[in-house]
């Protein structure tokens, strides 16, 4: 059967079957067929296909579908394909990922597998990523604690209950400065009830003593050091005394 026609009939078929059409096709014809699929065809049918066969449809896949195809499909579906990408693959994948894309990967991936990613990034995009992947975390956090989370740009947050809303700044590295700056502007711009500043270190000496004036100024504000699962608790402590 004509390439042309195959890829028409995996088109027009629902993921399941389209999935069923690729893994019952010869391993030696399958880069032929996937080169004259869109990704966003490959992106429809990748929850369906077995991890076997995905292995064999990243074997497959050209360069220029690669990078699309991981992006495109759900984070943890993505966090799937990426193990099974070849070292010698990785670094165009990598590269070929939006910060936001790669930020959202390492996330979801385990600390071997994202060790593995970040020694093939380009060292200039590192603090970028490493930073929107720690926003997201801290996001993930929030909503752990039942608290509804909406995510602004560049890790600002904004969280809600009931008719209480407090501004949040997560960020990654530095010295609680920059956290604190940022959560008090977009209390101010937005008008929140409280600003809580999150940051993965300990916070400079000068940057404590201003959050305790503020507040004793009468201006909410916490600051909160957030590294990971074990400072949920701290996380929810911090956000409870802004409602309060």
């Amino acid at each position: 059967m004509p390439v042309t026609q195959v890829v028409a009939m995996i088109r027009s078929s629902s993921p399941k079957s389209a999935a069923g059409l690729l893994m019952a096709m010869p391993a030696e014809r399958l880069p032929i067929v996937t080169a004259a699929m869109r990704p966003a065809d490959l992106v429809r049918l990748v929850p369906a296909l077995r991890p076997d066969a995905r292995r064999g449809l990243i074997r497959a896949l050209p360069e220029t579908h690669l990078a699309e195809v991981i992006s495109g499909v759900p984070p943890k579906e993505a966090a799937a394909l990426l193990p099974m990408v070849p070292t010698e693959r990785l670094v165009p994948v990598v590269a070929g990922l939006s910060d936001g894309a790669l930020a959202e990967l390492l996330g979801g991936l385990p600390p071997e597998q994202r060790q593995r990613v970040e020694s093939v990034a380009d060292p200039r995009r590192e603090q970028r990523v490493l930073g929107l992947a720690y926003g997201d975390a801290v996001a993930a956090a929030l909503e752990r604690g039942n608290l509804t989370v909406q995510r602004g740009p560049d890790t600002l947050l904004m969280v809600t209950k009931g008719r209480w809303r407090i501004a949040v700044a997560a960020r990654h590295g530095g010295d609680g400065r920059e956290a604190v700056r940022d959560a008090e502007n977009l209390a101010y711009q937005a008008k929140t009830n409280g600003a809580l500043a999150v940051m993965d270190g300990f916070a400079a000496g000068d940057v404590v003593r201003y959050t305790r004036e503020t507040r004793a100024a009468g201006r909410p504000l916490e600051i909160v050091t957030w590294v990971d699962e074990r400072h949920d608790g701290h996380l929810l402590r911090a956000v409870v005394t802004l409602f309060q």
